[in-house]
């Protein structure tokens, strides 16, 4: 992950991990049979993935939903992966 990040600065990376892995298991493995996984469980384990990392992935001092206001407005995804403040706040995670 990117170095500065302000989800890797705020200890947050595991949740997008879990959040991604969800949505990748969700999407991909319906494909093949052998997986046991069919359209259905894909679905909601994608739709689960992508509600873990929108309602959980949160700015610990002002409490926002940094995937869900980036859902809202697509410019703050970039700051998400390249500064170490929070977008809304602007409270700075540079050191820890």
């Amino acid at each position: 992950m990117f170095p500065n990040s302000v989800i890797l600065r705020t200890g947050q990376s595991w949740k997008l991990i879990i959040a991604i892995l969800l949505l990748l298991i969700g999407s991909f493995a319906p494909l093949w049979a052998g997986s046991g996984i069919d359209w259905t469980w894909g679905s909601i384990l994608a739709v689960a993935g992508y509600a873990f990392g929108v309602l959980l992935i949160v700015c610990p001092k002002c409490g926002n939903r940094w995937f869900w206001s980036a859902a809202l407005d697509a410019t703050l995804y970039g700051p998400l992966f390249k500064a170490s403040a929070c977008p809304a706040c602007k409270q700075d995670f540079g050191t820890k």
